[in-house]
C-alpha cells in the first residue's frame, strides 16, 4: 500500500479530518500494539492543521511520519489506516477510500477554533490564528535531549527552566519566635513590655517553633560526559537560589567545589562564566565517591545535608571504588532529608544501572530519575514537592 501512495495522485476532494479522527485513529493504532501517547496524536492535529487541505495521500504520511517512528511499525499503521478509513476503492488505483465521520456541533470548524479546514484562511482569521491554541515547539523542546540542543534551543531552555517553581517541603524549626498567638508564653517580651507599664503586665505575648523551608542541595558531577546537563542544572539552581529558597550547589570532579556564592550573581550568564573559572576540574575525571565522602565530612552537621533535600545529577562513570561511593552514600542518605539522583543515561529506555558505581549508590538514593531533557527536570520538581512517606 506505501508504493500506491507514493505514486498516486492527491484526491479531488479533501478529506475531513477533525480532532475527533485523529483521537480515534490514535486509539486504533494503540490496539494494534502502537505506543501512541498524547503528543503524537496533538503533532498529527497541528501537522494537519499546517497542510490545509489535506487529501487520503497527505493524510497517510503526515500520520505515518507522527505516530509510527520504526520500520517495523510501518506494515502495522498501513493495515490500521486501511481499516480505519475504508476499504481500497478502484476508481483511485487501490487507494483507501475515506470513512464519513460524523460532526457534531462541538467538531465543526466553524465552532472550533483549530481544526484544519479545506478552506483558506482569509485576513479575519489572522488574528485568531496567532491566540489559537494549537501543539507548539514547546512540547518537541521539552523531550529533546539537553545534549542534542543548538544555542537557539539551549536559550529557549533555559528559559523554562527559570518557570520551574518546586514548593519545597517544609519542617519545623528549632527555636521559638515571637507569634501574635501561640502555646509558650514570651517571657522576655512579658518582662520587656511591663517597663512600660510600671511592671504591670498589660497582655501575654506568645511565642511558637515556626515551620521553616527544607534547604536544597545540588551536587553536579562536571566530568566530560556531563557538560550540558551540568549547566541546564547551574541554571536551575540559579533560578531556584534567586528565587528565596536556601540552596546549596557543588560540583563533583576530581574533588568536591562549592560554588554557591558564584551563584548568587544577578546574570546566569555572569554566574556561569565565573565557575568556569573557578571550578578547576570541569571536563575532567570523576572520582564520585571522594567528592560525596568530603560533602559529608565537611558539611554533615551543616544545613546543606543535615535535613535537606539533596539532588546528585551524574551518569556513575565514577573512577572511585565502589565501596568508596557506596559508604558515602549510605551516609549521606542517614543524614539527608532525601537524596534524588538524576543519571542522563536514564532517559535511554535501554538503560541498566550495572555500573559499580551507579549500582553501589542505588540501593541510598530515595528516587531515582532520569536527567537529560526539561520532562526529567518537571519529574524532579514534582519529586522534591511530595512529602516523603512516613
Amino acid at each position: 500500500m506505501s508504493a500506491e501512495l507514493e505514486s498516486a495522485e492527491p484526491l479531488a476532494d479533501p478529506v475531513e479530518v477533525t480532532g475527533r479522527t485523529c483521537v480515534e485513529f490514535a486509539a486504533l493504532l494503540r490496539r494494534r500494539g502502537l505506543a501512541i501517547g498524547p503528543e503524537q496524536t496533538t503533532a498529527l492535529y497541528s501537522a494537519l492543521h499546517l497542510l490545509g487541505r489535506v487529501g487520503l495521500r497527505e493524510l497517510y504520511w503526515a500520520g505515518r511520519v507522527v505516530l509510527a517512528n520504526q520500520r517495523e511499525q510501518y506494515p502495522i499503521y498501513t493495515a490500521a489506516f486501511a481499516e480505519f478509513f475504508g476499504p481500497p476503492s478502484q476508481d483511485d488505483d487501490g487507494l483507501p477510500a475515506p470513512r464519513a465521520v460524523p460532526l457534531t456541533a462541538q467538531d465543526r470548524e466553524s465552532d472550533v477554533p483549530g481544526t484544519p479546514s479545506a478552506q483558506p484562511a482569509g485576513p479575519e482569521d489572522e488574528q485568531a490564528d496567532e491566540a489559537r491554541i494549537v501543539p507548539s515547539d514547546i512540547q518537541v523542546l521539552k523531550t529533546k535531549s539537553f545534549a542534542h540542543m543548538d544555542a537557539d534551543e539551549r536559550r529557549r531552555a533555559a528559559a523554562l527552566i527559570r518557570d520551574l517553581r518546586p514548593e519545597l517541603p517544609r519542617r519545623r524549626g528549632r527555636r521559638r519566635r515571637p507569634a501574635p498567638s501561640g502555646p509558650h508564653l514570651d517571657v522576655r517580651g512579658l518582662l520587656r513590655s511591663s517597663l512600660r507599664t510600671d511592671g504591670e503586665p498589660m497582655r501575654l505575648p506568645r511565642r511558637r517553633v515556626p515551620f521553616r523551608e527544607r534547604p536544597l542541595t545540588l551536587v553536579i558531577d562536571v566530568s566530560g560526559s556531563m557538560g550540558p546537563y551540568a549547566l541546564a542544572l547551574l541554571r536551575f539552581g540559579h533560578a531556584m537560589l534567586h528565587a528565596g529558597h536556601r540552596v546549596e550547589v557543588f560540583t563533583a570532579g576530581v574533588h568536591l567545589t562549592r560554588i554557591t556564592e558564584s551563584l548568587r550573581r544577578a546574570s546566569v550568564d555572569a554566574a556561569l562564566r565565573r565557575i568556569g573559572r573557578e571550578v578547576d576540574d570541569w571536563d575532567g575525571g570523576t572520582l564520585l565517591g571522594t567528592s560525596v565522602r568530603d560533602l559529608v565530612d565537611r558539611f554533615g552537621r551543616h544545613a546543606a545535608v543535615r535535613g535537606a533535600l539533596v539532588v546528585m545529577c551524574s551518569d556513575g562513570l565514577d573512577r572511585d571504588a565502589p565501596e568508596t561511593l557506596g559508604t558515602a552514600m549510605a551516609e549521606l542518605s542517614r543524614r539527608a532529608h532525601r537524596v534524588l539522583w538524576l543519571n542522563p543515561l536514564k532517559g535511554d529506555p535501554r538503560y541498566r544501572p550495572l555500573q559499580r558505581g551507579m549500582a553501589a549508590a542505588l540501593p541510598h538514593v530515595d528516587v531515582f530519575l532520569p536527567g537529560h531533557n526539561l520532562v526529567s527536570f518537571e519529574a524532579m520538581c514534582a519529586a522534591l514537592t511530595r512529602r516523603r512517606a512516613a
